[in-house]
């Protein structure tokens, strides 16, 4: 089979799914800032306090790609309706299944294009890696025909896959020394939302020599500056930096929620079951459960951050591409893992980069398999769709017994997979 044809199929599924499944009632809230952005205009948009679902809690980059979808869907709809005044023979009965559904299947569009990026990018990158065509449609096809991630884009409509196609084809750019693109690729995912600023240290082990910094300097600049004259038009008081500031500190970060986990199947819930009553600020051993979170995060970052890197130096090698993937594969599953507010959604970073890696023999495909699976029945967990009453059952059983468990398998994958990255002594690329 060709790549083309495994696109088309990935395309066609994800296609049908959008014209027949719901959605999640967080894309509600895609609908209202879509819609109110032109309502309020931007310089008011973040300072509006009148809402149909809830606050803004989205950078610029999401709010914008709202707007222009909700001025897309109003723009088709009257031309539709237009056509219905105008042309007798024109299928008037289409007009409940448009207003119902044309703006969800538009929302929905842009995040099947970026999985499908995604599933491109890996193949480029295990081609490239491998030099196997075979290897290559493996690792496209893992990721495309993962039941979780198709469940997170077609059917639930969630913003996650094109914060992580940017961030990666970022990586991918920096890795062949394509600063700028790389550079500005990373920062339109983090101007999306910042959920990958985690993935920072790959970034800096990427570049094998002090001889680049002017250049990636440049460019770091470079893409600060268009970020902030993209977002010049939102600006309601101060200088753009002072404002842009305000935003993320005020706006953005303080309307995440404050959960000590927000449904995520990690160490949390393993101790205190699904309850989303329970926060983030709890007192334990005289620290708030955040701070140890964030704690424990921090070191474990720190500590797989520098492991890599003294990985390739013993190897007399310069930090790979296979490292890289390894590194934001570890530091992705331990923030979900350790980190307070974590949602289920949030395990999809470890989804591609663990994709090349079994493509390119580095982890065994049982260890996909399981951690789909379990990333599935956390996605479904607490959504309940479709309905499955028995399912459900199961999950919920003995105060959410099962949950607690895939928890704790979950914690065992992480330590597994950490030894596989630093005992197994791979040939890096």
């Amino acid at each position: 089979m060709s790549f083309g044809v495994l696109l088309v199929l990935a395309f066609v599924l994800r296609l049908v799914l959008i014209f027949l499944a719901g959605y999640h009632p967080d894309i509600l809230n895609h609908v209202d800032w879509g819609n109110r952005f032109w309502l309020y205009g931007p310089r008011r948009f973040y300072e509006s306090s009148i809402w149909g679902v809830s606050w803004p809690n989205q950078p610029p980059g999401s709010i914008y790609l709202f707007a222009v979808i909700a001025k897309i869907y109003h723009g088709l709809f009257a031309a539709l309706w237009w056509l219905n005044l105008k042309v007798a023979v024109f299928p008037s009965f289409i007009f409940p299944f448009l207003e119902a559904k044309l703006h969800i299947i538009l929302l929905k569009t842009p995040f099947i294009i970026a999985d499908l990026g995604i599933g491109w990018l890996i193949y480029k990158v295990v081609h490239q890696l491998s030099a196997n065509k075979s290897k290559a449609l493996l690792g496209a096809s893992l990721f495309l025909f993962n039941p979780a991630l198709i469940y997170n884009s077609a059917i639930w409509g969630q913003t996650d896959s094109l914060i992580n196609f940017l961030a990666l084809l970022g990586l991918w750019w920096v890795y062949r020394r394509k600063y700028f693109w790389g550079i500005l690729s990373f920062t339109l995912s983090l101007y999306f939302k910042l959920s990958l600023i985690i993935w920072l240290p790959a970034f800096f082990l990427l570049v094998p020599s002090w001889k680049f910094w002017r250049k990636i300097l440049l460019s770091v600049v470079t893409a600060i500056l268009i970020a902030a004259l993209m977002s010049w038009p939102f600006v309601s008081h101060g200088n753009i930096f002072s404002w842009l500031w305000y935003l993320y500190t005020n706006r953005v970060l303080a309307r995440q929620g404050s959960m000590l986990s927000g449904n995520a199947f990690n160490f949390w819930t393993l101790f205190y079951g699904i309850d989303l009553s329970l926060r983030e600020n709890s007192r334990l051993y005289g620290m708030s459960a955040k701070m140890i979170g964030r704690v424990v995060g921090l070191a474990i970052i720190t500590a797989v951050s520098g492991l890599s890197w003294i990985k390739a130096e013993r190897k007399n090698k310069i930090f790979g591409m296979k490292d890289a993937l390894w590194l934001v594969l570890l530091i992705s599953f331990a923030a979900f893992l350790f980190l307070t507010n974590m949602h289920e959604r949030y395990l999809y970073p470890v989804f591609a980069p663990l994709s090349i890696l079994v493509a390119v023999g580095e982890v065994g495909l049982s260890w996909y398999i399981i951690l789909a699976l379990i990333h599935w029945l956390n996605l479904y967990n607490l959504w309940w769709y479709p309905h499955w009453q028995r399912l459900e059952n199961i999950l919920q059983m003995r105060e959410f017994l099962l949950p607690r468990v895939l928890s704790l398998i979950l914690i065992l994958i992480f330590v597994r997979l950490c030894l596989f990255a630093y005992n197994k002594g791979n040939e890096k690329t």
